[in-house]
């Protein structure tokens, strides 16, 4: 059986421990980072963004967030992106108000939230997270049939979160977001049409010693990363496992990108990939899907990538608009997403991993590999 959503994620959650770990390279601060326990409720709606799942969708989702963090207050961490983030790990408890068929989710993910004007009373936040899942209802032929949204109890929880912060004292601060959530299983076993929900949130911080944030100029001279042009190639590869038929497959594929830093933090991205698909080969050959030379059809796949990242000292997060170049089984949609981290070793080895989806379906959840040029 196929294990590779496990070593995803436990690969991601190692990766992302390093978040709290400074790589800028002049001296260094020796100011400690405070640290904040927050407490909030989360309420909220499931969007139907398929026909399969309309009738399961008129419910209100409700939840419970604890997290620990650290508010990042160094100045190598400020000359980054002229700003104050926290990194840490939440747990978020959702009860999706459909016992029988849904049922709830239990989430554990890392953090990294940076916080526009943190040294004012008021102030803007962004958090961006991904971790495991647990879900406690799942698809089964026989005993749940109408829960397309998820096939495996263990599942990953992608948050973007954007919050509006009015800090009371040094250690208190009161909270109202807006949460995107989506939790998937990322393709690995079908079906997985994947549950997204938005809510609405309010807590409050509490920092464990007064957090203190110094008023500091900006310094747009002072390049955080000096290389201007990057050439990436990488091999990437992952499973499924589809629960109709009990079969697994491999993906597997290699793929070469080009990034233009733009700014001190911000690159734009062309590249391109090769993917090896091991469920259409299966398909193409059970329902003996031919060519017009009476051949099975090609399983393999090529596209075309468009994109940005966000350059975060070791890490980039990116996003990418991908579009069929060879595809000759018609896939789902002509374009594509992905989106991604990466996690750089040194200056010419990286890994991460990426989600590639149609929309809000994922098809995959890929660990990938590469050396930079």
């Amino acid at each position: 059986m196929i294990n590779s959503l496990n070593i995803n994620l436990r690969a991601f959650i190692i990766l992302c421990f390093f978040l709290s770990k400074p790589c800028y390279s002049q001296a260094q601060d020796t100011t400690s980072a405070p640290v904040i326990v927050g407490l909030r409720s989360h309420w909220g709606f499931i969007i139907p963004h398929s026909n399969k799942i309309e009738e399961l969708s008129h419910t209100n989702p409700w939840g419970i967030e604890v997290d620990i963090n650290w508010h990042l207050i160094k100045k190598e961490t400020w000359q980054y992106c002229f700003c104050y983030p926290r990194t840490g790990f939440s747990f978020l408890y959702t009860n999706f108000s459909n016992p029988e068929i849904i049922g709830s989710a239990f989430a554990l993910y890392p953090f990294i939230e940076p916080f526009i004007s943190a040294e004012k009373p008021f102030s803007l936040s962004i958090r961006f997270g991904m971790g495991p899942a647990y879900m406690t209802k799942i698809y089964d032929p026989e005993e749940n049939p109408e829960d397309l949204f998820n096939a495996s109890h263990l599942s990953f929880i992608v948050v973007l979160n954007m919050g509006f912060n009015y800090r009371v004292s040094p250690n208190m601060n009161l909270r109202i977001a807006g949460n995107y959530s989506h939790i998937s299983n990322g393709g690995i076993k079908q079906p997985n049409l994947g549950i997204n929900f938005p809510t609405i949130n309010a807590g409050l911080d509490w920092s464990l010693s007064p957090a203190h944030f110094p008023n500091r100029e900006k310094n747009s001279d002072l390049v955080p990363n000096p290389g201007k042009f990057r050439f990436d190639i990488y091999l990437f590869g992952t499973g499924k496992i589809d629960r109709k038929n009990s079969k697994n497959y491999i993906i597997s594929g290699l793929g070469c990108n080009f990034s233009e830093r733009i700014g001190r933090i911000n690159a734009l991205t062309c590249g391109i990939e090769w993917i090896n698909d091991g469920e259409i080969k299966y398909l193409a050959e059970e329902n003996q899907i031919t060519n017009k030379y009476g051949k099975i059809i090609d399983h393999h796949r090529a596209g075309i990538l468009f994109g940005h990242e966000l350059l975060l000292g070791r890490f980039i997060l990116n996003q990418q608009l991908g579009f069929y170049l060879y595809s000759p089984f018609e896939p789902l949609d002509a374009v594509y997403q992905r989106y991604g981290i990466l996690f750089k070793f040194s200056d010419r080895v990286f890994t991460g991993i990426n989600i590639k989806a149609h929309r809000h379906v994922a098809d995959f959840l890929d660990l990938r590999a590469g050396i930079t040029f």
